[in-house]
């Protein structure tokens, strides 16, 4: 296991590491078959106006072609990405968990777009990478924009950001401005491109959006202060919607230069200030109405137990966030459609999660389509980058050459040098407004400032309008765009790969995150708590019939946590078990094969033996806690008679008309239901594709029988669903020589055929424990909902619990044709695989209550599920330790125990299988 490990690890980060270098012999090649096209074009003008003419006829050809690719193609580009994805994430999460997950993605979309440039084929996922990459700028900006912009909203801390605003808007109007006038300088006055200061002013304005995406969660995983997360959030936030507004302004301003009749507008200073405040107000306006709107349709969506009302709900949500953006974007109103969604998720977030049916069904949901459009935008944004550095498309020519990569990292540098200028500056006002700050957390906030969706979608939005408005004839504006989108997609990558890398260190460095000794402590103290936890839940297992053989040493085996137990823990254990029933409900647990295997507890070798002969457990008047628990017990007991009194269930059955026996039977089929469904939950039904579709089908055929009058026989209709296989060995046995002659000339080996049999047979007595279990439970479940108050079933009550006993009697009999050891070793290992699922839920509780954070407990469960794992792929009938007889010491200890312990049945409710 541990080699198979390394070399996945080994693998992923060799593709990886192929994958980041494949772009350099191809921006090598590109560049030299650019210089080879050129040319090959100036040889070709030479020879005269036919040729230009016939050049001329197969353009158009081309763009004919072009038209005639099937619409339907567009879907192949977002699912091949998709599929890329799920890789992508499984090796990132397993094996390379530094990488941030939309950098890789980036490059992989870079790759594609240098191998769709250079290829020139017209194959259909070429086909579809072209139509993606000339997507119009408003269709892209309103596709992907809305849902980015409300999930950050109402994933904020409305409380800290309401006292952080004026921060906030600090970070983000005055600073996005200045950021975006001094990056403007770097542009124009050192590139040597000859940008207008308008092309600069829009190249800087893309460039102050920033993007939180990859500090997010680590700032989560580590647990810095909530200051920080509201800081960093809040402002990538509020610079999206300054960004927005300063880029509409300065882009239509450096449209109008290209001289395009009804492109672009001619902005002045004073038109500039209005559009600046018509679109930030207009959009906080616009966006109070659809919040209101989303609260309104919130309340009124109120029946919370209907799970396609709650999936509606979740669903208005998104039609509004992307309908207010529209409206609000559009030019009727012209105003920010980014701010306007903003301002709604935020209203949404402050007054609306009281009024939500499902706030997690509500939260999966945006963090699955926040996912989706990172996904797809990221890798987009690479698929451009990558046509930027080779050759293209050919209707938009451009390319990075040696020194544009140079410029690119002088970008980078300079930006950070822009940003710490702009946060030391501003940092006597921010360390004393709102929620303050001081020199770590602003340090951090400096170098946490990625570029990401925001800003790669106005790239590719204005590259794609100046395509749109030039129809490629302006070579030197469609350079200057793509050339824009290089820089733009080129340094957000850098952000993501370097900074988003070395940020957990830098913020560990700071002392920003949880002390790594206060967080061990506290994962050590939740560790034993479960391992508590665990035990207590034993006990409750033990007092089943069906564990009564149960393999200790199986299970200290395969459950190492419980490997050093003592006999003191196990009878604290016990001790709260009588203390959570009743009296008459208790079921003692079986404990003989369990006490031969557990040691004295270290700090008093005698205190379990001292109890059990002094007989600590047993109630006397002189015992006053004992007497307590006693008196509580029968109290419960009373209170309980009581409740059952009131059932629902019985006063249909008493005091209005009687259910009939076609009722009843359809009501038991479903409680059978519920419980299998409990089985495959809490990990009884390991294998799924086998045990609960047979078990479920026999319900179903069950179901059908009822509905036609016949008696309950869902064991019957197990046995037709075995049929096929039952007939086929019966045939096989005709032909002695045949099944001689397969099973002497079988590919797969006697060790493996031996391995098949032994599956069949474990599943076979594992499907009849199941079975019996859910109808036990069953049984137990139905008399208490419809026995009346002196404890009596209807006749009809009767039959229905006569007919799952026989079907009960059935499954018991044929587990009885069974050898002991397999049911042994089937129900330990079933033992075993219900306590380590029961652990993953209580683990998974404690992360819900954020006593655990979510790296923690992943690591408990990796180590969970690695032992699950293994009791799936135990084939050992012996197991480690294990005691062939018992001395007769243990053998009077183990007496003492048990004979004090008898008494009755337990409750379903406190004991679920």
């Amino acid at each position: 296991m541990a080699s198979t490990e390394r070399w996945l690890l080994f693998s992923a980060r060799i593709m990886l590491f192929l994958a980041c270098i494949m772009s350099i012999p191809l921006m090598v090649v590109s560049a030299e078959e650019v210089v080879q096209q050129e040319g090959g074009s100036n040889a070709t003008s030479s020879e005269g106006h036919s040729n230009a003419t016939a050049g001329e006829e197969g353009g158009e050809n081309n763009e004919e072609e072009e038209e005639e690719i099937p619409p339907y193609h567009a879907l192949l580009f977002p699912s091949f990405v998709l599929t890329i994805g799920v890789v992508v994430y499984f090796l990132l999460s397993r094996y390379l968990q530094a990488l941030p997950y939309t950098a890789v993605m980036f490059l992989i979309g870079a790759c594609m777009g240098i191998g769709a440039s250079l290829r020139q084929d017209d194959n259909q996922l070429s086909e579809s990478i072209s139509m993606w990459s000339h997507i119009d700028s408003e269709l892209l900006l309103l596709s992907f924009l809305p849902g980015l912009i409300f999930k950050d909203s109402v994933g904020l801390n409305v409380h800290l950001f309401s006292v952080a605003l004026v921060q906030c808007l600090n970070f983000a109007f005055p600073m996005v401005l200045a950021g975006a006038f001094l990056t403007a300088l770097v542009a124009w006055g050192m590139f040597p491109y000859g940008w207008s200061f308008n092309l600069a002013m829009t190249f800087g304005s893309i460039l102050s959006a920033t993007d939180p995406v990859a500090v997010a969660s680590l700032l989560e995983e580590v647990g810095a202060p909530p200051r920080l997360k509201v800081h960093i959030g809040g402002e990538a936030l509020l610079n999206d919607g300054a960004a927005i507004v300063f880029y509409s302004i300065f882009s239509a301003r450096y449209l109008y230069e290209l001289g395009v009749p009804g492109v672009g507008e001619n902005i002045d200073f004073a038109r500039g200030v209005s559009i600046f405040f018509q679109k930030s107000l207009g959009g906080v306006g616009v966006g109070i109405i659809f919040g209101s709107a989303m609260l309104f349709v919130l309340t009124r969506l109120n029946h919370r137990f209907n799970r396609e009302e709650n999936v509606v709900e979740v669903l208005s949500t998104l039609a509004l966030a992307y309908v207010g953006y529209y409206v609000a974007d559009e030019p009727i109103l012209e105003t920010s459609g980014v701010i306007a969604t903003l301002t709604a998720g935020l209203l949404v977030k402050f007054l609306g999660r009281a009024v939500i049916n499902d706030a997690k069904l509500l939260d999966d949901f945006w963090t699955l389509l926040e996912h989706l459009l990172n996904t797809l935008l990221f890798t987009l944004g690479g698929v451009i980058f990558g046509e930027v550095v080779a050759l293209g498309t050919a209707a938009r020519q451009g390319y990075f050459q040696a020194r544009d990569w140079g410029y690119l990292f002088v970008l980078y540098i300079m930006l950070h040098v822009i940003r710490l200028f702009l946060f030391a500056v501003n940092y006597p006002l921010t360390r004393r407004i709102g929620l303050k700050t001081n020199k770590r957390e602003t340090l951090f906030q400096i170098y946490g400032g990625l570029r990401g969706a925001v800003g790669i979608a106005l790239a590719i939005a204005l590259d794609s309008e100046v395509a749109e408005a030039t129809g490629g004839t302006n070579v030197r504006a469609t350079d200057e765009s793509r050339k824009l989108f290089g820089f733009v997609g080129g340094f957000a990558f850098l952000t993501l790969l370097i900074n988003g890398t070395t940020a957990g260190p830098l913020l560990r460095s700071l002392h920003l995150s949880d002390s790594t000794e206060t967080r061990q402590k506290i994962v050590h103290a939740y560790e034993a708590r479960y391992r508590t936890w665990m035990v207590e839940h034993m006990v409750r297992l033990l007092a089943q019939n069906r564990f009564r053989h149960v393999d200790f040493a199986l299970v200290r085996y395969h459950v190492p946590i419980l490997a050093d137990l003592t006999k003191a823990q196990l009878l604290e254990a016990v001790d709260k078990y009588k203390e959570s029933v009743a009296a008459e409900e208790y079921q003692p647990p079986n404990l003989e094969r369990i006490l031969p295997y557990l040691k004295d507890d270290d700090d008093d070798p005698y205190y379990f033996s001292t109890r059990v002969d002094h007989g600590e457990d047993t109630l006397s008047p002189l015992d006053t806690d004992a007497h307590a628990r006693k008196l509580k017990r029968e109290l419960r007991t009373r209170n309980r008679k009581k409740r059952r009194s009131k059932s629902t269930m019985r006063f249909m059955v008493e005091d209005v008309k009687p259910l009939s026996m076609q009722e009843l039977r359809t009501l038991f089929i479903s409680i059978l239901k519920s419980a299998y469904e409990v089985q495959v939950r809490d990990g009884e039904l390991e294998d799924r594709q086998f045990l609960s579709v047979t078990l479920e089908q026999s319900l179903d055929f069950a179901q059908d029988a009822v509905s036609n009058g016949d008696p309950l026989r869902d064991w019957d209709f197990i046995h037709v669903i075995d049929g096929p296989i039952d007939r086929l060995a019966k045939k096989s046995r005709k032909y002695p020589r045949l099944t001689q002659w397969c099973t002497e000339h079988m590919t797969c080996g006697k060790t493996k055929r031996d391995s098949i049999k032994n599956t069949f047979k474990r599943l076979k007595i594992e499907r009849a424990l199941s079975f019996m279990a859910a109808h036990r439970w069953a049984q137990t479940f139905f008399r208490r909902e419809f026995e009346n108050a002196e404890s009596e079933l209807s006749e009809s009550g009767k039959r229905v619990i006569n007919e799952s006993q026989a079907q009960y009697d059935k499954a018991e009999a044929e587990l009885k044709t069974s050898d002991p050891k397999d049911v042994e070793l089937v129900s330990s290992h079933k033992f075993c695989s219900i306590l380590l699922n029961s652990a993953v839920h209580y683990v998974g509780k404690l992360t819900s209550a954020g006593l655990l954070k979510d790296e923690e407990a992943e690591h408990i469960v990796e180590r969970l599920e690695h032992n699950l794992e293994d009791i799936k792929s135990c084939n050992e009938v012996d197991h480690p330790g294990k005691i062939q007889e018992m001395d007769e010491e243990s053998r009077r200890t183990q007496t003492s125990v048990i004979s004090e312990m008898r008494t009755s049945h337990v409750d379903p409710s406190k004991n679920v299988f």
